[in-house]
């Protein structure tokens, strides 16, 4: 087990959260890598006021601790780290053997933190394959849920947007598919997304039709979506349309593998959306976890659904059959506790027969053992 020495910038005493983590980070971070960010926060702090001096951990103890897998800490960290929220350094094995906390309250509200410079032992591990005790690097994205709440309308982003042929005519046509004038909250979304996220004309409306058809026409919904789809790098409505496609159906499946009527929660919808968009699993393997999970435990168990389709991620399986592949080179275990069967008996009987060699009787013996048996009664 290879131990993390963690150290931080941080001043404050006890677990304090700052709050610029909740106000610009917290929502465009999963909710296991918050628990993650906030299990490092209180580990480090314990009951040593001395912010400076090091904590020990390891990541086998965090996903003990957290009931995860370490292959989740990994995904954690390299995420945090590409939020600018921590350092990640390594040995030369490419293990993981330092976590930095950058401190928060360093930094005004209106300011972005400034991402901590990857170290040497980090850029070295970059080239590594990833294993349990390493965290591979990942290239920094743009915070677009950030970017979305700072977003402002403004006379020269008006201007730019009237005076652009390419999105002549966007305003009425969205107002058409509305059905109704245009809010003041969703014209400054589509001029987010004009300007923002840069999404041609075909893509904003394919955004707007599709929230439309499911119901949801809030600013919120709709930006939560436009800022997903940024965030997997759509530029198409055609891209859109596949991944839109993907996620419908993987829903759709696992509502009918698990024999689910109502809809589902917002934790369920956060369990496809990493199996089927953060993970990118097809939706075959979404449905055969499923399936076996039902076998296995008799319930609709989401996360017992995850640890199978996270042990096929890591290994890299993209198809089902590359899974009945992978399963028929798995040795077979013997079953135990299990009687009464036939093939059960036969094994038994080969068994008892290979170990001990049966005496064989003749008609006159098997008379005379009858007699003998008579007589006794």
């Amino acid at each position: 087990m290879c131990t993390i020495r963690m150290k931080s910038k941080t001043k404050q005493f006890g677990t304090a959260v700052p709050n610029l983590f909740i106000d610009r980070f917290m929502n465009s971070l999963d909710g296991s890598f918050i628990r993650v960010y906030l299990y490092l926060l209180r580990h480090y702090t314990g009951s040593n006021p001395n912010r400076r001096d090091s904590a020990e951990l390891s990541v086998s103890t965090m996903a003990d601790r957290l009931c995860c897998m370490e292959s989740d800490i990994h995904r954690a960290l390299r995420e945090l780290q590409n939020k600018g929220l921590l350092d990640v350094s390594f040995d030369e094995k490419k293990r993981v053997t330092g976590i930095e906390l950058v401190d928060l309250f360093e930094y005004e509200e209106d300011a972005a933190p400034i991402v901590p410079e990857q170290s040497d032992a980090y850029s070295s591990a970059e080239s590594a394959p990833v294993t349990e005790a390493t965290v591979a690097p990942a290239e920094s994205k743009p915070d677009y849920s950030v970017m979305e709440k700072a977003f402002s309308v403004t006379g020269e982003i008006q201007d730019r947007f009237a005076k652009d042929p390419a999105y002549e005519g966007l305003t009425d046509l969205l107002e058409q598919l509305l059905n109704a004038p245009m809010s003041p909250d969703l014209y400054r979304l589509m001029l987010f997304t004009y300007d923002g996220l840069h999404f041609p004309m075909d893509l904003i409306v394919f955004l707007f039709s599709y929230c439309i058809e499911l119901g949801k026409t809030s600013p919120k919904y709709i930006s939560k979506v436009a800022v997903t789809w940024a965030e997997n790098g759509i530029s198409s409505d055609k891209e859109a349309e596949q991944f839109v496609l993907g996620y419908d159906s993987a829903v759709r499946v696992v509502r009918a593998q698990f024999g689910l009527r109502k809809d589902l929660g917002k934790v369920q919808l956060e369990f496809i959306q990493r199996w089927s968009r953060s993970w990118s699993m097809p939706v075959e393997l979404i449905e055969e976890a499923c399936r076996r999970t039902v076998l296995n435990t008799n319930e609709a168990s989401f996360s017992y659904a995850e640890k199978i389709l996270s042990d096929w991620h890591e290994a890299g399986f993209t198809t089902l059959a590359e899974v009945q592949e992978a399963d028929s080179n798995r040795p077979q275990k013997a079953p135990r506790g299990k009687r009464g069967t036939a093939g059960d008996t036969h094994t038994a009987a080969n068994a008892f027969n290979s170990g001990y060699q049966q005496r064989e009787y003749t008609a006159e013996e098997y008379s005379a053992l009858e007699l003998a048996m008579r007589k006794r009664h």
